[in-house]
């Protein structure tokens, strides 16, 4: 998709662009074209607009999903760590202002409101361009809802770098107590397994730490992973090592899905059209996990 939007155009301009674009206002032109033919078009605007203004929004891959082109503006596009912005030119009474005290050597004065809002915004940009390089989905089973009470039984996670799952993280627990029967009936795992294939909670989380790294984590209800593993490690006198980035898809999925029963994982993805099969089990739960956060980032 692409947006151009022009103004005091030479009329032959608009009509040469109006070959590629459909013009939906004065001087507002929208369609689909290629990489190749956007950068014509934008040459030949360039080449011929005089002193006209032009700018160019147009898709392009990132979080942001658009980039910008300006032409004879005020207006600039900025990098902020990665982050695309539009920079605001200052009126003209403020900017004199300015340079009055760029003379007096006072420009970089700020106030503190203004410095704690560039601080937050790039904190923001540096956590964004930290999840563009890959993030963890995680997901627990376990005999109960206490974390105080309950044990986990199981941990799966995903590593996900430029939009590919690059590894899986698979491990059963070894247990000091009972796995509930509803919990048996619900996860397909039994006590046999966990003594047969188990291994140590503090070894796995600790092989977890290892593969999660600190990416940010992806989760359904992710404070109630969050809790179980951090209460585990108090206990064992391990150190939580899980990134404290994240995202939880639960979250999401109540601000853009309206009108479905229940927000459970499994019950979304069915309300969402996907085929859903051995739900409830780590691994699994975080390949649906995955797809659903997907979906949320189309909506």
């Amino acid at each position: 998709m692409i947006v151009i939007m022009l103004s005091d155009c030479p009329p032959k301009v608009r009509g040469d662009i109006s070959k590629w674009l459909c013009e939906i206002n004065t001087g507002v032109f929208v369609g689909n074209v290629s990489s190749r033919v956007r950068e014509e078009v934008w040459q030949r605007i360039c080449e011929n607009i005089k002193s006209g203004q032009a700018t160019m929004v147009f898709s392009a891959p990132g979080e942001q999903k658009m980039d910008f082109r300006v032409h004879n503006t005020t207006w600039e596009p900025v990098d902020l760590d990665g982050i695309k912005l539009m920079r605001r030119p200052l009126p003209s009474a403020r900017a004199s202002k300015m340079s009055e005290k760029e003379d007096k050597g006072i420009s970089g004065a700020k106030s503190r409101a203004e410095r704690l809002y560039m601080a937050d915004r790039m904190a923001k940009a540096r956590a964004r361009k930290k999840f563009q390089e890959g993030f963890v989905v995680l997901d627990i089973e376990t005999t109960g809802t206490s974390p105080e009470k309950d044990e986990i039984i199981e941990v799966g996670a995903l590593k996900i770098e430029a939009g590919t799952v690059t590894e899986e993280f698979s491990m059963l627990i070894q247990i000091k107590g009972e796995i509930p029967i509803e919990i048996q009936k619900l996860t397909g795992i039994t006590e046999q397994e966990l003594q047969s294939q188990g291994r140590p909670l503090d070894e796995v989380l600790n092989k977890l730490f290892e593969f999660a790294g600190n990416r940010v984590i992806i989760g359904h209800n992710v404070m109630f992973d969050y809790n179980f593993i951090r209460i585990a490690c108090r206990k064992l006198g391990i150190e939580m090592q899980l990134g404290t980035a994240s995202k939880d898809t639960l979250a999401l999925s109540r601000r853009k899905i309206k009108g479905v029963g229940s927000y459970q994982l499994e019950a979304l993805m069915k309300h969402l059209g996907y085929e859903v099969s051995n739900a409830h089990r780590a691994l699994p739960d975080c390949y649906l996990t995955y797809q659903l956060y997907q979906k949320l980032n189309e909506m």
